[in-house]
């Protein structure tokens, strides 16, 4: 019975501690400012990002097609 009194308390004292120390909930405004924010700080880093997979997969795609075009040309009967 001791026991479980005290763990009660301790549960009571931990929610009470956590609900009174933690950061205040932000507005919706805030929060989608927030997140505008954190896309503005993004955005070049993506951009370079996706420049950077594209030129590298180019040279591939290109080449693939080459190929593809070549096989094609060797397959056609000649006329």
């Amino acid at each position: 019975m001791k026991k479980m009194i005290l763990g009660i308390l301790a549960g009571a004292t931990l929610t009470l501690f956590s609900a009174s120390c933690g950061e205040k909930l932000l507005t919706e405004e805030q929060v989608q400012a927030e997140i505008q924010k954190g896309l503005e700080a993004g955005k070049p880093a993506i951009e370079q990002e996706e420049a950077a997979l594209c030129e590298s997969e180019f040279e591939a795609r290109v080449q693939a097609e080459v190929e593809k075009k070549k096989a094609e040309a060797g397959a056609a009967p000649v006329q």
